[in-house]
């Protein structure tokens, strides 16, 4: 059986999938475009808040390697977030107007 990864900031499974998936759809320049019409239309729930604190955390980390997830972790503590409370904040996708 694996091993589950030790992190400083774990994340629990459907925070995993978010972000694993996430960054999949992100390297999709139509896909990343959808995602990022859906989560500021105005029938998003979370549409005001994304546009407001969350979006270029949400953009960093989406863009950023897993590689790379610790060092992100610490220039994210430098502004007050962690990379748990940023991935949390990757907005959902559901709805007809996706």
């Amino acid at each position: 059986m694996d091993a589950v990864k030790h992190q400083r900031w774990p994340l629990l499974l459907h925070d995993q999938a978010r972000l694993e998936y996430g960054r999949l759809l992100w390297k999709r320049p139509s896909a990343r475009a959808r995602l990022l019409k859906h989560w500021q239309d105005d029938r998003h729930p979370y549409a005001q808040r994304f546009a407001e604190t969350y979006r270029p955390w949400v953009e960093k980390v989406l863009e950023a390697k897993e590689e790379a997830d610790d060092a992100l972790d610490e220039e994210l503590s430098r502004h007050g977030l962690s990379l748990r409370v940023v991935v949390r904040e990757i907005p959902p996708v559901f709805g007809s107007f996706y």
